[in-house]
């Protein structure tokens, strides 16, 4: 099957099937075969698809049959093997310290061909390949491990000291005989949701829906939207551009859809044409960089791989470990027709414009510099030079053309550009940008200037509306130039910026600053931070060389900082491991609020989430002044107006059912930066648990060639307080004797086994242990980003008691790991209300050797940061979008509840949020909708039966939008991202 029917599997849970005919003999019988191997991987076929499937020939059958399992565990990880280092997990060894002793001894003492040094056996072990640790099979029986017991690392194909081992038989689940005792029948797990699979009829035609669905989307897609967005494209519009609407919302879908088109048409007589067709799909300079970029296989979003400084640590990473890193994208060569585009386009925008937008981009343009030559032929593209001259800071002399083109064009727009001559005759030319201007005007206090000038730029008007209702305080004059100007501008506005405008202005009015106190203890901690890092870099490296320098660093480790040092010390091979984090440097205890030298719990805050192409945060102590109560109101009830207004334009509904639940969902935003997962549940978004006692969360992934890569899969345990409680990782295997269990650390993953990690959870025990919060955590301990790995998933699942290790179909959720990242901070686990916040949250680390212990500040401070802005209702939510969408569409509007009642609201956004805040409904009756075209909104599947109550069909036409899951017919399924689309403007 090609990559078109596994797209079409993984977004709609539809698959075609080709070649029936005559259904054969045995068809109801093979397929019953086939529905009972998806059953284990915990799917089902839909009556139309088991039909078609039954007509199979049975020399097409085997191979489509192959196709589907496979397909289907890929999506869930199931399709590689899965071996933690101890093969009895989760029953790993309890005396955890004696472990590490004896691996510590076996590490410092043995000797190849000398008796074992911990039972004296003559023969002590061969040296593994590729490790060389003299193992004695007596000590460490090879059939508990599935790698070196001493340094985890995998063995060679052809090391003789493992042995085949046959897997354990997993207890299925049975039913508890009538009188038989309790024991004898396994505690039942909650069930899994299925996931059913239906006929598509019609491949093509559903290609080319979802083909437009993503291409109208208002925001940048995932890397994962994005290869699917190509796979579509090549299926159904290789080479063309006419397919696409008059208006595309993201410049970087656009900019990736022309990519893929200008290489299809390469070399053919049709690519005149293309370029000319690419030229009137750009509107400025930077449509340009991200088509070219594209082109040359960069990231349309123009986001460049960050260079950390990776001095800290470095003394002692081993040398034959150097630092891996992301490259920067090398631009290709341009075909001429191409390049003379561009730099036409470039002429058009004007030498200020142009020289603007080149300044946004300073780098991704000094390099498409080199290849568009834009000094050329100054004469035919005066203004793109001019803009490249000022990039530059070229010094031209006056008499030459650039020097003539510098001097007419500063002539023309004296505002932006201002010429510079030099004594030696020459002259230069600098931008004043646009972002300059309107900083000019808010220092000088002319706060309805910079609102003029801003609403040349509405996008850039509405996300500066906080700032701009900041300025103007009090000020009626200033008050009203700001909301002339909204009123200007909302409908040239795209949705997404309008939603996100209102929503941060909830609860501003009740904004608390950050004392003097706490500003000057945020400046303190940041300062002895700093002191700190910098004695810390410049110190000399303290590296073992010798057994005399291993013990002595050992001995001074163990004074110190206890066992925990030793399973450091033999993980880096004797080197001095790096310090944990160190309370700064004049005071052994944080003052209050401080967390990690940077603002935490109790102390008012914001949170930031930097653009970039993983989803970092940053944390600053809270210093805005609250915001008038009439300004938020004005801002909300226009953005509702707005948007309410452009649903109207749309196709109308008899009913909207809308879940109250969706209130904590927020909407996708940032959705570039967003991991490929299975769930698809929004970043942000509070999931209850499902009613289990364990969750186990797994990790796989698989090294490069020869670079080794060692993941570690960690949890962190806080109080309510976020104050630590304890870990679980690769230095502590068990926490709370079986509260937290990990499956042992592997640290290296060649193909084709790789390496798995697995760390259950059990719930209960946690909690009763003074746990309420666990922050699961994936750490490149060895500094090498996730993107250079050849693949990393991570994941949770539900398992079954004495159940199979890694069972696909009780998969929740499965992540991929992506992005120049050290440090994943994928959810939050509230255990005392039994909820999980998805956070798909990158950290920023430095140096070498990442590891909970080290980073244990930062995670605490990043959860609690996650958890109270999420939870703060600064974020707009499904529930939003699909009110607008009913007041606007709908004749009559109704809200469920968790308790199965309902709330009939009229045709007002502010309505249908206090109906969702409130817990119960005055009907109880579920409404009758049969028949009816319904605009319903759910969770799942699951959450729409029970909003959705009818025993007869609603009509044809009626639209569900669903976080996760697919329900069947009849109804037309949505993503958030597309509802979002259907507010665009135009």
């Amino acid at each position: 099957m090609d990559a078109l029917a596994v797209v079409l599997l993984r977004r709609t849970g539809r698959v075609a099937v080709v070649g029936a005919g005559a259904a054969p003999a045995d068809g109801a019988a093979w397929v019953a075969a086939l529905e009972a191997d998806l059953a284990g991987r915990g799917w089902l076929l839909r009556d139309d698809l088991r039909t078609a499937a039954a007509r199979l020939p049975a020399a097409v059958r085997v191979r489509w049959a192959d196709w589907l399992l496979a397909t289907i565990d890929e999506m869930v990880g199931a399709d590689r093997p899965m071996l933690p280092l101890y093969r009895s997990f989760p029953d790993t060894p309890r005396d955890i310290e004696a472990v590490y002793v004896r691996r510590l001894l076996t590490h410092l003492f043995a000797v190849p061909g000398a008796p074992c040094v911990l039972c004296g056996r003559e023969e002590g072990g061969a040296p593994l390949d590729p490790c060389g640790h003299p193992v004695c099979p007596a000590c460490f029986p090879p059939e508990q491990v599935t790698a070196c017991p001493v340094c985890g690392r995998r063995l060679a194909a052809d090391d003789t000291y493992l042995t085949v081992v046959a897997p354990s038989a997993p207890v299925r689940r049975r039913l508890r005989r009538a009188g038989a005792p309790v024991e004898d029948a396994v505690p039942a797990a909650p069930p899994m949701p299925m996931r059913l699979a239906g006929l598509e009829a019609d491949p093509v035609g559903a290609a080319v829906r979802l083909r437009d669905e993503l291409v109208a989307r208002p925001a940048a897609l995932s890397e994962s939207d994005r290869a699917d967005l190509e796979v579509l494209v090549n299926a159904t519009a290789p080479g063309s551009l006419d397919w696409l609407p008059e208006v595309v919302p993201a410049r970087e879908t656009i900019a990736l859809v022309v990519a893929w088109a200008l290489h299809a048409t390469a070399c053919t007589p049709g690519y005149r044409d293309l370029v000319a067709a690419a030229r009137r799909r750009w509107s400025t300079a930077t449509d340009v960089a991200r088509t070219l970029w594209a082109y040359s296989g960069g990231d349309p979003g123009l986001v460049l791989p960050r260079r950390d400084d990776e001095s800290e640590g470095a003394a002692w990473r081993p040398v034959h470990e150097p630092v891996v890193v992301l490259p920067v994208t090398r631009v290709r060569a341009l075909p001429r027709p191409l390049r003379r585009a561009a730099l036409a386009h470039l002429d058009a925008c004007g030498a200020a414009g142009a020289a603007e937008d080149l300044r946004r981009h300073p780098t991704v343009w000094k390099r498409l510099g080199e290849r568009l030559h834009p000094y050329e032929n100054v004469a035919a593209h005066p203004a793109a030079a001019v803009a490249f001259a000022a990039l530059r800071g070229t010094r031209a002399a006056r008499a030459s053309a650039l020097g003539a083109a510098i001097v007419a064009a500063c002539a023309r727009e004296p505002r932006q550009l201002v010429p510079t001559g030099h004594p030696d005759g020459t002259v230069t030319v600098r931008v004043r940008t646009h972002a300059s201007l309107v900083e000019e005007a808010l220092t000088g206090g002319d706060v309805a200037g910079a609102a003029g000038l801003l609403t040349e730029r509405p996008g850039e008007l509405w996300r500066r509306l906080d700032h701009l209702l900041r300025v103007a305080g009090d000020d009626p004059a200033a008050y009203a130039a700001i909301e002339t100007a909204m009123r200007r501008t909302v409908a040239r506005v795209a949705p997404g910026v309008l939603a996100a405008a209102a929503a941060q202005l909830t609860g501003r009015n009740g904004t608390v600053r950050a004392t003097a106190a706490e500003l000057a203890a945020t400046a303190r901690a940041r300062a002895a931070a700093q002191a700190h890092g910098s004695a810390h870099t410049g110190a000399a490296p303290a590296l073992a060389v010798g057994l005399g320098d291993v013990l002595r660093a050992v001995a001074r480790g163990v004074r110190g900082a206890g066992p925990a040092f030793l399973r450091e010390a033999l993980r880096s091979g004797g080197e001095v491991p790096p310090p944990a984090e160190a309370p700064p440097v004049g005071g052994a205890v944080e003052e209050s609020g401080i967390v990690g030298s940077r603002p935490g719990p109790g102390m008012p805050r914001r949170v930031f989430h930097p653009r970039g192409s993983v989803v970092t945060t940053w944390t600053e102590p809270e210093r805005r002044p609250p915001v008038p109560v009439p300004a938020i109101t004005a801002v909300r009830g226009l953005v509702d107006a707005e948007l309410t207004a452009r649903a109207a334009r749309l196709g109308r509904f008899d009913v909207a059912v809308l879940d109250a639940a969706l209130a904590e969902v927020p909407a996708p935003t940032r959705e570039r930066a967003a991991s490929a997962q299975l769930a698809g549940w929004p970043r942000g978004s509070v999931r209850a648990l499902p009613d289990a006692e364990v969750l186990r969360f797994f990790l796989h992934w698989e090294e490069p060639g020869a670079t080794r890569v060692d993941l570690d899969l960690s949890c962190v345990f806080f109080d309510r307080d976020w104050q630590r409680v304890g870990h679980c990782d690769f230095t502590r295997l068990r926490f709370a004797g079986d509260g937290a269990i990990h499956s042992g650390d592997l640290t290296s993953a060649p193909a084709p086994l790789g390496a798995t990690e697995f760390l259950d959870l059990h719930l209960t025990r946690l909690a009763e242990h003074g746990v309420h919060y666990a922050v699961p955590t994936v750490l490149s301990y060895n500094a090498v980003p996730f993107e250079a790995l050849t693949e990393a998933v991570a994941g949770v699942m539900l398992p079954l008691t004495r159940g199979e290790q890694f069972d696909g179909a009780r998969v929740a959720q499965r992540f991929d790991l992506r992005g120049n990242a050290r440090m994943l901070l994928p959810m939050v686990v509230d255990l005392r209300t039994r909820r999980l916040l998805w956070t798909d949250l990158t950290l920023t680390g430095r140096g070498y050797g990442h590891s909970v212990g080290r980073h244990g500040d930062q995670l605490a401070r990043a959860a609690a940061d996650q958890w109270e802005h999420f939870l703060g209702g600064h974020r707009a939510t499904v529930l939003d979008l699909l009110a607008w969408h009913a007041v606007g569409r709908a004749d009559r509007i109704l809200v469920g509840h968790a308790d199965h009642t309902y709330t009939e609201v009229p045709a007002d956004v502010a309505a249908v949020r206090a109906a969702a805040s409130a817990d119960t409904g005055e009907i109880r009756v579920p409404p009758d909708l049969a028949g009816r075209t319904v605009l319903a909104g759910a969770a799942d599947p699951d959450a729409l039966d029970r909003l959705i109550r009818v025993p007869t069909p609603v009509a044809s036409g009626s639209t569900v939008v669903t976080v996760t899951g697919m329900p069947g017919h009849p109804w037309a399924v949505l993503r958030a991202g597309d509802v979002l689309a259907g507010l665009s403007t135009g």
